[in-house]
């Protein structure tokens, strides 16, 4: 199998030559205009691209200071309810305070009458021991 007597020989490669000519330029130079217009050109991609640079840039500080406005009212709002929080258990201690002493008013009045009664009571009492007492002896 590795008898190849009947294969005939590859033909010999060529060899390559380098070219000392240097290739024909087959494309046009440009002229003065074409290149005025191409200069013109470039500038004003470059002028939309900077124009556009400058309007996102403006749109990012435009949301940054949005952004940190509506953060400043959120802590604002923020700081409100927590004060309106504040004032109104202050107020409901104060009422608590009140509803408290009127209590102990209160009680102290219904005291107070009660031992005014009983002074009253102890008045009639006596007025009848001393009517009582007048006729026995």
């Amino acid at each position: 199998m590795l008898d190849s007597s009947d294969v005939p020989d590859l033909p010999a490669r060529p060899k390559t030559v380098k070219a000392t000519t240097p290739p024909s330029s087959s494309t046009p130079t440009p002229t003065a205009a074409e290149i005025d217009e191409q200069a013109r050109l470039l500038k004003q991609y470059e002028d939309k691209q900077r124009a556009l640079q400058a309007e996102r840039e403006a749109e990012e500080k435009q949301r940054a200071q949005l952004a940190a406005q509506q953060q400043r009212e959120f802590e604002e709002r923020q700081h409100e309810q927590a004060e309106a929080q504040r004032r109104a258990q202050e107020q409901l201690l104060q009422q608590q305070q009140m509803m408290f002493a009127n209590h102990q008013q209160a009680e102290l009045e219904q005291q107070a009458l009660a031992m005014r009664g009983q002074f009253e009571r102890d008045q009639i009492f006596l007025e009848q021991y001393d009517r009582v007492g007048v006729f026995l002896f």
